[in-house]
Parts: C-alpha cells; structure tokens; sequence
C-alpha cells in the first residue's frame, strides 16, 4: 500500500475500500480503549479544544509548533494535548482519567506529521513505571482485540506475523534502551542524530527506524535528557539532566510519549526556569499543584500511528478520513 494523492478525495473517500476499513478501525480503538480503562475503573472524560495554555510552548524540550485562533477577539490555541485537563481530572477521580479527542499541531504535514490527529491519553495516580505499565498493558490488549476481530481484513492487507509476535512474545518486546545508550550506538548511523534549535542532540526519524530495526517494535527510549522534554515532566532528584519520561517506539517511530509529572508547586517553578518557560500562562497550573499537590503520570498515543504499525504502512497521511492539512482545508 502506498501513499493515496487523489485531487478528488470525496471520490477516493467512496471508491477505495481502505477509507471503510479506516473508518472501523478508529471505531474499534475507541470500543476497545474503553472497554480496557473499564477494567481499570479510569474514568472517561471530555473537555474543551480550547485553551489559554499549551502543552508544548516555545521553550526547551517544545517539539510541536501551537495553533493559534481567534474567537470573538480573543486569541487562544487549539488543544496541543489535554494532559493539563487530565491532571485535573485525575486530582478529582480515585485512580485517573483517559480521553479521546483531537490534537492540533502547526507544524506542516508529512508522512510522520498531520494538522490534526486523534489522541488517547490518560493520567493516573502514580509514578513513571506505574504508567508504563499501563501503556504495555493498552498496547498488547489492543492487539489482541484486533488479531481476533480484525484477522481475515489485517491478513488480506499486510499479514498478522508482526501482531502474533508482539501478542505471544511479549516479553521480546518493551525493550528499554536509555538515551544516552541509544546516542552512542547511533552515532555512526548516517542522518540517526541532529541537534534541536537548542544545540541539544535529539534522535531523529532514520535513529527511530534503526533502534526499532535493532530491538523490535514496541521498545522504550528511557531516561530523555531533561532539555529535550517539556517542563511539566518531572526530573531524576531535581538535577535537570534525566527526566522521568520515556517514549514507546513502533511502525514509522515514536508512538507513545509518556511521563511522570512535577509533583509540587516548587518542583514546577524551578522546572519553568530551567526550561526558560515564562509562568503567566502556567499560573493555574502552579495554583493546581500548590493546593493539591499529587504524584501522577501520563500518557499520549497518537492513534493514526498506531494504525501504521497496526496495518505495516508508513505514510500518516492516509490515516485521514477528511483532509485537515492547514494548507489544503475540504469538506465538509
């Protein structure tokens, strides 16, 4: 399967059989993902798409560009991520809170990358390790409902070997492989690590691709450098070298972010200077933790890339059912 570039997508929507198997697919994530937190006894939740506080601001360890709108004369952005409102939402439930929902993004679209594109995420009550094993759990039930409800469709269109091997060997998977590891076994790899705006080396798409070549899909990049991720995340003993965040590998790359989040107000504050992060659109956020300071963590996945790795394809861009490229907006 290839790219799809029709200059007539309502067509291409009604005459290619993959937009109706597209179309279950998302359907099936959203029934399973809530049957899964179910079990879990995490609760559902919905929120506005609108917000005076992005998630991935220009600073440090931003990797997304925000989206700013105007309603009625005032501007605000377009939900990058809804981790803030989950961490309030998790502050008034038992064990946590999960959505799903879109996520808008300004950078331009490309195999990787889309405008807008459907986000699971959840925050719980509880440290790094509690939510990775919460993503591997997600993970691994979400293949095993599709290997059995999906099998005769995933087979006619790329084979199920990479789901059975995942569903009965996981323990050859969530292999974890610290940054500074991974940079170092990188290093001779061609186009494998660049440097961020910042000067900090990061790994890049061709490093992603390697590392999942060398350890399978569905392993964890561990132990981020604290500058290249976002000031919210929580830091080993405060020294602002590791952070306690980690990313889920698979497919074309990155399909999970997660993380453990700054626990009190002054863990936070030291984080925003650190990251050089102005607090005036984070007073909330300092009053949340000051008032009810409280261990959690998080995670997104993005749902589109999921379905890549689920299907073996490697073009984001015909995850889409309508179009949302900033620079191309159809119908409806």
């Amino acid at each position: 399967m290839k790219y799809i570039e029709s200059n007539n997508h309502i067509e291409e929507l009604f005459k290619n059989p993959w937009y109706q198997v597209l179309l279950n697919t998302f359907s099936s994530v959203i029934s399973y993902t809530h049957d899964f937190y179910k079990e879990k006894k995490i609760k559902p939740v919905i929120f506005p798409i609108t917000t005076g506080s992005i998630s991935s601001p220009m600073g440090e360890g931003s990797d997304s560009l925000p989206v700013k709108v105007n309603i009625r004369g005032q501007d605000v952005f377009l939900a990058d991520s809804m981790q803030f409102s989950l961490e309030i939402g998790t502050r008034l439930t038992e064990k946590g809170c999960y959505y799903i929902m879109p996520s808008f993004r300004g950078e331009d679209v490309d195999e990787r990358h889309l405008n807008e594109f459907f986000h699971s995420e959840a925050e719980i009550k509880g440290n790094l390790n509690d939510v990775m094993k919460i993503i591997q759990e997600y993970i691994l039930y979400l293949s095993t409902r599709f290997l059995s409800e999906y099998k005769d469709t995933i087979t006619s269109i790329c084979g199920v070997e990479h789901i059975l091997e995942l569903v009965n060997n996981p323990k050859n998977h969530f292999i974890q492989i610290p940054y500074k590891t991974a940079l170092e076994e990188l290093k001779s790899v061609n186009d494998a690590v660049s440097k961020d705006n910042f000067g900090n080396l990061i790994i890049t798409k061709y490093g992603e691709k390697e590392l999942i070549r060398r350890y399978g899909d569905f392993c964890w990049l561990t132990e981020l450098p604290t500058k290249i991720v976002p000031f919210y995340q929580a830091s080993e003993e405060n020294d602002f070298e590791t952070a306690k965040a980690a990313d889920l590998l698979a497919g074309i790359g990155e399909v999970v972010g997660c993380g453990e989040r700054c626990t009190s107000a002054q863990d936070l504050l030291k984080s925003l200077d650190f990251h050089k992060v102005s607090i005036d659109d984070y007073k909330w956020y300092y009053d949340m933790k000051n008032i009810c300071p409280l261990q959690t963590a998080g995670f997104g996945m993005g749902i589109e890339r999921f379905i890549l790795w689920l299907y073996q394809h490697d073009d984001i861009r015909d995850c889409m059912l309508l179009i949302r490229n900033h620079k191309q907006l159809n119908f409806p």
